[in-house]
């Protein structure tokens, strides 16, 4: 499945609006699920200050990902499809 990367923009954004928006990720995420579009949620990174949050995601598309996003009222500034190189997950 492939891995997407959410560009947050994100003025004035505390670790509770975080919260609040991963929540209602999450409940979207569900819903999806039950129309076939699995998606998990891999980290969520703030940078305090620089106002930006950046979202690791597994997902079907970049569509499904907007979706979600926009579903969940999550702002996003860009998506793109990414490569995570852990030692516990490899490219190859």
């Amino acid at each position: 499945m492939p891995t997407y990367l959410v560009e947050r923009y994100w003025p004035g954004v505390t670790t509770e609006w975080i919260r609040e928006a991963l929540e209602r990720g999450r409940r979207v995420m569900d819903e999806m699920s039950g129309q076939g579009h699995s998606i998990r949620d891999i980290s969520c990174t703030l940078l305090p200050g620089e106002e930006v949050v950046f979202s690791v995601y597994d997902g079907p598309s970049l569509l499904a990902i907007r979706q979600l996003n926009e579903r969940a009222g999550i702002p996003f500034s860009r998506i793109v499809e990414a490569i995570v190189v852990t030692q516990d997950k490899k490219p190859w």
